[in-house]
This record gives structure tokens, sequence and C-alpha cells, in this order.
């Protein structure tokens, strides 16, 4: 066994590696706490359990050479995907896979050991490197401002004092009408992301919206948890036929539900000369009763340039009720202008058509 420096505290004597892999554990837990969206005590400590956690589960398998590469690999990654994600579960998470790749790399260098030690061996280490790698696609997947898993526009140009409102999961019978109204009432205009199998169902609502001059996009004809994951995805082609039949163009902006794509979601936007467009300022809407908590919310994070997302629907149901944004909509609308931000539709944001031929 290799011999391991030490730094003598007292009657204690604890090694120098695990010393420098605590205080490297601290720096990740502070700098997540930072990251939080809630950032309380409670969600911090939360994040520094699961550091340990992890490192505890990952000692008792450290010590063979290549774990301490795998170590190594998955303390960068956890560290690289950290700052794309500012939730609570997903903290937890990397901080519990930082955890454990430091303990890795740290841990006593024990040699191979007996066969049992070799097989725990290559189970932890395939089990880390697995998760870590299945982890990794679910952030690029499913965070807005990733570029490096499926792109998507989350903003536009600073420079000016112009935002971007757009609506999702419409057309909707009780709602999207009334958003329409109050936005001209406003003389504002914005940009409704719409259901392709709602479209077919009420399409005089598509029709109101594109001969008042309001943007449309795509945004799927099911609006599912899984077509996404088919790499020819049919659903956007799908969608732009209910707009041929509906208005006779096509939008040129395509959302993924719920935000999901991969590299071949964004190759078919490509082939149809589409833009995705993601966003930087959620409510939270879809969840949320209460039209004060959703304005105050959108106007705590809102910046010049800003695309945010509400929602005139869900699911693509015509039916649902989403009356509670339309008492929202005017607090945001006043709020907004408090902050001398103007809403315009998301052509005028971006620049670029707002509809192509189909």
């Amino acid at each position: 066994m290799t011999a391991r420096r030490t730094l003598g505290l007292g009657p204690v004597s604890v090694p120098l590696a695990d010393v420098a892999g605590g205080v490297v554990g601290v720096a990740f837990v502070v700098i997540a706490g930072v990251r939080l969206e809630a950032g309380s005590f409670e969600d911090v400590a939360l994040v520094a359990v699961a550091l340990v956690a992890g490192a505890a589960l990952a000692r008792f398998a450290c010590g063979h050479g290549s774990l301490r590469v795998v170590g190594a690999l998955t303390a960068l990654i956890a560290a690289w995907l950290l700052p794309q994600r500012n939730d609570v579960p997903c903290g937890a998470i990397l901080a519990a896979f930082f955890g454990a790749g430091v303990a890795l790399m740290v841990g006593p260098r024990l040699g191979t050991g007996s066969s049992p030690r070799r097989a725990r061996n290559r189970t932890v280490g395939t089990v880390l490197v697995f998760a870590v790698v299945v982890f990794a696609a679910y952030v690029g997947a499913e965070t807005p401002s990733s570029h490096w898993f499926g792109g998507g526009i989350t903003r536009g140009p600073t420079g000016t004092r112009n935002v971007a409102l757009t609506f999702d999961d419409g057309p909707n019978l009780t709602t999207t009408l009334p958003i329409m109204r109050i936005l001209d009432a406003a003389g504002l205009k914005a940009t409704f992301f719409e259901v392709g199998h709602a479209i077919d169902k009420v399409p005089w609502i598509t029709q109101d919206l594109y001969r008042d001059g309001q943007g449309l996009g795509n945004h799927s004809y099911h609006h599912d948890q899984w077509r996404w994951l088919d790499p020819r995805y049919p659903e956007l082609e799908r969608t732009q036929v209910m707009f041929q039949k509906s208005i006779g163009v096509c939008p040129a902006f395509y959302r993924p539900p719920h935000g999901d794509r991969t590299p071949f979601v964004a190759h078919v936007v490509n082939d149809h000369h589409m833009r995705m467009i993601m966003w930087d300022d959620s409510a939270g809407d879809w969840a949320e009763k209460n039209p004060e908590t959703i304005a105050r919310r959108i106007l705590d994070g809102v910046k010049p340039g800003s695309i945010i997302v509400l929602h005139d629907g869900l699911n693509g149901n015509p039916l649902a009720n989403r009356t509670v944004l339309i008492k929202a909509l005017p607090l945001i609308l006043a709020g907004l202008r408090a902050k001398d931000l103007h809403p315009v539709r998301l052509d005028q944001l971006i620049g670029g058509p707002a509809f192509i031929p189909c």
C-alpha cells in the first residue's frame, strides 16, 4: 500500500488528499447554493447531504487507477453542468455526482485487489458512467439555455427595451381570443405557439389571430411526453399542414413542448427552414392559480431582450381553464410599462420572417 501524506490536527492525522477533496466539495456546495432558485438553508443543506452521500458511496470502490479517471471525468462533467441548472433537485443530483467523482480521485490507491474488488470496481465505474451520461443528456434536452444538445434561441438582443410575449399550448376556446383583445387594447402584438390537434378542432381561433396580426408558432401536433424522441419527428410537419389548411401559410418558428429536444429534432427544424425558440423568463403559470404570483415571477425575471413564456392553453386542450392568465396579463403589461420594456412580436425581437411558404 502506498503511503499517504497527512495533515496533523492535534491528535488526529487527516490525509491531505481528503482535506483537498473536502475543500473542493465545500466550494461546489457554495457555488450550487448561489445558483439555486430558492437558495434557502434547507436547499443548500440538501445539496451538501447529496454530495457527502455520493462521496461515501464511491469510497466503497475507490483505489483503482481506472476509477480515478472515471472520478475525474464525473467531477468535471458535474461542474460543467452545474451552471446550466438552477433547480434544487438537479443541484442535489449534480452534487452527488461531484462528491462521488472527487472521492474516487482522492481515495487511497489499493491496487487491483481481489477478484471481488475488481468486479465491484467495474460495476461502480459502469453504473457511474451510465448515470452521468443519461443525466447529461437530460440536462441538454430539458434546459432551455443549453445549446449543445439541440440548440434554440432563448433571448433577443439586449441593446433595446423590447421583449417578446409568447403563449403556448393553444388555441383555447375561453382564453386565447380574450388575450388577443387585451393585447389589442394596449396596441401590442404577441406570438402564439399552437398545438396542431387543437388547431384542427378550433381553426377559427388561429384564423382570427392571423388576421389580427398576431405572431404564430408551431408547438407540435400532440404535445406529449415522448414523440420528441422519434429521430424523424413527424410532429413538426403535421402541425405545419394544420397551419396551411387554416391560414394558408406556415410559421417560421418552432417551440418544443416542455422544451424537450434532441439534435435530431433540431435537424428536422432546420430542414424545414425554421428556427427553434426557447425562452428565458417563465412563471410556471401552468401550475399556478394566483394571477399576482404569475405576474410577480415574470416581472422579477424579465430583462431587455427577454422571451417570456406563458400558457393560454394546457397540452393543446381547447377547453382547459386558463382564466388565471386573463387576470395576470394586465398586471404583467403594467409591470413591463413600469420597467420601460415594450412587448413585440417574436420576429420583431429577433429578426427574420414570422411566416414562410408551406
